[in-house]
């Protein structure tokens, strides 16, 4: 009977975001996730087998974190659309940096693994359909979920970044697209 394993798949989690945020996808290595935890080599491809197993980790870990946060945003609405208008209300917050360089990386990873690939496409197919159950109009939820997805793209990826004003008058003709206006929203924190 073999030894139980103790190693703590959280903070292995943690390793290979804090090396990706650090070094890009490009210094994403086995070896490179073993020092950050302080683990063995064969840890992480016991838990992972490769870089694209650790890419894939990496990518399904942020596309879940934000799911859960649309989730607890939608939740928290009553009435048609709550997944987009929850999409539009964390997108009135702005971009950091950290957000920038983690879209960058996911883009990066997508492109490196078929595997990253296919977790960000079905994802973001999830969100559709998401968006869809949740239509006052099916027709009209598809295009605002497009346009503000090319909204996001825009400055996510550095093409370009609407100062807030701009940002913020793109969004209310968004909500328009759906027939809701800003008021109906909840209020961030």
């Amino acid at each position: 009977m073999g030894r139980k394993r103790t190693i703590d798949r959280a903070a292995t989690m943690a390793a290979i975001e804090a090396v990706i945020l650090r070094e890009g996808v490009a210094g994403l290595s086995i070896d490179a996730v073993a020092r950050e935890a302080g683990i063995s080599k064969s840890s992480v491809v016991y838990d992972f087998r490769n870089k694209a197993g650790l890419l894939a980790a990496f990518t399904r870990k942020r596309m879940d974190a934000y799911r859960h946060e649309m989730e607890n945003l939608r939740n928290a609405m009553d009435g048609p659309d709550r997944w987009l208008r929850a999409v539009i209300g964390q997108a009135r917050q702005g971009l950091s940096d950290e957000d920038t360089s983690v879209a960058m990386k996911l883009a990066a990873a997508t492109h490196v693994s078929e595997e990253c690939n296919n977790v960000m496409r079905q994802q973001l197919l999830s969100c559709l359909c998401d968006a869809i159950e949740d239509a006052g109009d099916e027709r009209r939820s598809r295009l605002a979920f497009v346009a503000l997805h090319g909204l996001k793209c825009l400055e996510y990826f550095g093409f370009h970044r609407f100062d807030d004003e701009t940002r913020q008058q793109l969004l209310d003709d968004i909500l328009a697209l759906i027939g809701s206006t800003p008021a109906t929203e909840p209020e961030q924190n």
